[in-house]
Formats: C-alpha cells, sequence, structure tokens
C-alpha cells in the first residue's frame, strides 16, 4: 500500500484504490486546472474568494467529472458534470463570534468525502502565518457538532511559510511530516504543486484547503480590514448595528 494512502486512512479515512500522480494546478478566476494543458477545469468554486468586494460567508467547491461516454473525434472529453464535494466556511464577523467551531473551515458535502476540516491559524514573529488543516474523518455538513472533541480530531495537513523561496511560499506537510505540496504565486497567478502521488480523497481535501487558504489571505488583508472598518463607520452601518437596541418609539420617529 503507498504510503500516503496508509497516513490517510491513519485519520480514519477510507481511501479509493486509485492513485493521482504529482500534478502542478493553478487557480484561475474560479476555476482550477492543470498547467501546461488545455484542458477543463478539475475543480470550480462558485464564488470569486480572491475578490475584496467578496462578502459571501459560504463557497461550494466542485469536482468536474467527465461523461466518458461522451467522446469527441479528437478524444476529448465532450460531456461534464459538477459534484458538490464541500463546503468552504467564513461566517460573518468569525473573529467575535463564539457560536461557530473555527473562523475559517471546510464542511463535506457527501459523506463519501473525507471529513470536516477546520484551519487553525497562528501569527508567528515578522508576521509569518502558519497554519495546521485538522480533519474530523467522516464528519459531514449535517452533523453536529461539526468538529466533536476528542482524538477524533487529526492534523491533515501542515502548511508552513517558505521565505527563503519567496513572500508568498507554503510548504504543505502530512501528519508525518512528508512533503505533499508547494504553494506559490509567481506573478499574479497562484499555484499549487502537488509532490506525491496521493488519492483521489486526500487530492480533493488538499486542493479545497488551498482554496480556504487563498481565501484567508483576501479577507484578511490589510485593504478587506480596512474597507470593513470604513465600512462599519458609515451612519447607515451604525444605524443597522444599533436597531436592535433603539426602543420602538424611537425608531419610529
Amino acid at each position: 500500500m503507498d504510503s500516503d494512502s496508509e497516513s490517510y486512512q491513519k485519520t480514519g479515512g477510507k481511501s479509493s484504490k486509485d492513485i493521482l500522480e504529482p500534478a502542478v494546478l493553478f487557480l484561475s478566476g474560479q476555476s482550477i486546472l492543470v498547467e501546461a494543458t488545455n484542458s477543463t477545469p478539475l475543480y470550480q468554486i462558485n464564488s470569486d474568494i480572491r475578490s475584496i468586494s467578496n462578502k459571501d460567508s459560504s463557497v461550494a467547491f466542485e469536482r468536474v467529472e467527465h461523461d466518458v461516454s461522451k467522446i469527441e473525434n479528437d478524444g476529448v472529453a465532450a460531456g461534464t458534470r459538477n459534484r458538490n464535494l464541500f463546503y468552504l466556511a467564513h461566517p460573518v464577523n468569525a473573529r467575535y463570534r463564539t457560536d461557530i467551531p473555527a473562523r475559517y473551515y471546510i464542511t463535506s458535502a457527501v459523506s463519501e468525502m473525507i471529513g470536516n476540516i477546520r484551519l487553525e491559524i497562528s501569527e508567528a514573529r515578522l508576521q509569518k502565518t502558519s497554519f495546521k488543516a485538522i480533519l474530523s474523518a467522516n464528519r459531514t455538513a449535517s452533523d453536529n457538532p461539526l468538529f466533536p472533541d476528542g482524538t477524533k480530531q487529526v492534523l491533515l495537513f501542515d502548511i508552513q511559510p517558505n521565505w527563503k523561496v519567496g513572500r508568498n511560499c507554503y510548504k504543505w506537510s502530512d501528519s508525518n511530516g512528508r512533503q505533499v505540496a508547494v504553494e506559490a504565486k509567481e506573478g499574479d497567478r497562484y499555484k499549487l504543486s502537488v509532490t506525491i502521488n496521493m488519492s483521489p480523497e486526500l487530492r480533493d481535501a488538499l486542493v479545497a484547503t488551498w482554496m480556504l487558504r487563498l481565501w484567508h489571505d483576501t479577507a484578511e488583508s490589510k485593504q478587506a480590514k480596512r474597507e470593513y472598518f470604513e465600512s462599519m463607520a458609515s451612519p447607515e452601518a451604525y444605524k443597522e448595528s444599533m436597531e436592535p437596541y433603539m426602543p420602538r418609539q424611537c425608531m419610529m420617529m
């Protein structure tokens, strides 16, 4: 058995027998594709996580599946369908709330997926941010709680900045400390180089967690925070925030 599959199954996941080879993926708009090919997207998200103006609190992460029964003359699959795998979540005002499991997390849309994943964020000195993807295996969006306490939560990915390579570079490792991917930004292109063979289930989770990490960078950027505080300082925002506390007669004036 491949050592990657063994590592994944130790978390409680059920890996398929299929193994995917290393690949370089990149984000283009709301699609994730393989570099140096003209293929259709491998994955899609239904919202632009790199947009500062994005106000969504949940984003669907979908796999683009090919219908092998429909083949064009040049051998390219003509039929595709999108299958929803995960929901990426960043609830409104998450940093100020105690009723949610994490500021950034992922829930499985279907039971066949790996489980629910929350992103632990650590701010180190020199503003180097590191992340840990913590898995609650075999959980879905319909489970309550999404992330139960105890030993069922295990490390899935350890994501550490590599400033020796570049400011926007990260090394992704598994629970055994083995590198599984390298993340980098080249110009305006965001790339994830998957460096080992892995099961489709694990790559699905890897790419979804990558999207969640990129969403974190957008939502926590200086520009996003500045726009948020400017909007909260407007008279309209102040009035809306105070309405639940205003006496009824005052609101009618």
